[in-house]
């Protein structure tokens, strides 16, 4: 069975998403940026391969189909392959922010912990 994607064009709201989030990367960490778009860009032309090779296997008559389903495969592959990697970078990326929140979480709580702790005393000044 084939995997068939969807032929609809990018809408503009997630280009500009899109945009912003390489934009955001770029002031983290530029390294970070470039590997992104680069696996955001190879799994785009996996994708067009692929639509590519569906067409040829469409516009095949039934004889030749067999003849050209192992290169529908083959870009089947490696749009799944480069897909796997953009979404291994994004889980990765997502983790560390996670883990960056969780950790200024945690100071926020503390600052809050320590000012009740304040609070307390002041309140208990103003009653003696």
């Amino acid at each position: 069975m084939l995997l068939l994607l969807a032929a609809s064009p990018p809408r503009a709201t997630a280009q500009t998403g899109d945009q912003s989030f390489v934009e955001s990367l770029r002031r983290e960490d530029p390294a970070t940026a470039e590997r992104y778009v680069s696996l955001r860009d190879a799994r785009a032309r996996a994708a067009e391969e692929f639509q590519r090779a569906e067409a040829q296997y469409r516009a095949a008559g039934p004889a030749l189909r067999t003849l050209v389903l192992p290169q529908v495969r083959q870009a089947q592959r490696k749009y799944a392959e480069s897909s796997l990697a953009l979404i291994e970078f994004l889980d990765g990326h997502d983790r560390e922010a996670l883990a960056r929140y969780q950790s200024e979480i945690g100071r926020i709580n503390g600052l809050l912990e320590e000012r009740a702790r304040t609070r307390a005393d002041l309140q208990k000044l103003l009653r003696e």
